[in-house]
């Protein structure tokens, strides 16, 4: 198991972040993102449900360059897997601010068996003001972890593969 920070450590990040910004950049967001745990909006405690079968989906985030000249567009992928059943969205993400929000939204929803797409739907862009976000609170580049609250106030950790 990687060492990654209790909560106590995230919220205290957390704090830090809202004041300071996390230090978090463009370089160190891209790479392939094995979710880890997640935190409810108001709790100090794993949601242990959810977590596991987010990990038994191995859930994973996915943030790579669209263009080497541009720090601050990735393209984003959030993916599941279930046996040969894989279901990815694919869309567009945008570092913002000092803290600094990862803002995103997908634009599609592929849905495939072993390699074999079943299903493609393209998806709206959301209202600005609706646009579902990651607040980066920290990371750790050397024990390759990166903790973020959503939107919706949860608060989850991964680890890069």
């Amino acid at each position: 198991m990687k060492d990654f920070p209790d909560i106590k450590e995230i919220k205290l990040l957390e704090k830090n972040s809202q004041k300071n910004g996390s230090g978090i950049t463009y370089q160190d967001l891209l790479g392939i993102w094995k979710f880890q745990y997640v935190w409810g909006k108001e709790s100090d405690e794993i949601k242990n449900i959810t977590s596991s079968i987010l990990q038994v989906l191995s859930a994973r985030l996915e943030l790579q360059s669209k263009d080497k000249e541009d720090q601050l567009n990735l393209e984003i992928k959030n993916s599941i897997n279930f046996g040969l059943l894989n279901i990815i969205f694919i869309g567009r993400a945008e570092l913002k601010g000092l803290r600094p929000l990862l803002t995103f939204y997908f634009e599609e929803l592929k849905i495939s068996i072993s390699n074999y797409p079943i299903f493609n739907k393209k998806l709206k862009k959301p209202e600005d003001k609706k646009m579902p976000f990651f607040s980066l609170v920290g990371i750790s580049t050397k024990d390759k972890w990166l903790c973020a609250r959503g939107r919706g106030g949860g608060l989850a950790i991964w680890f890069k593969s």
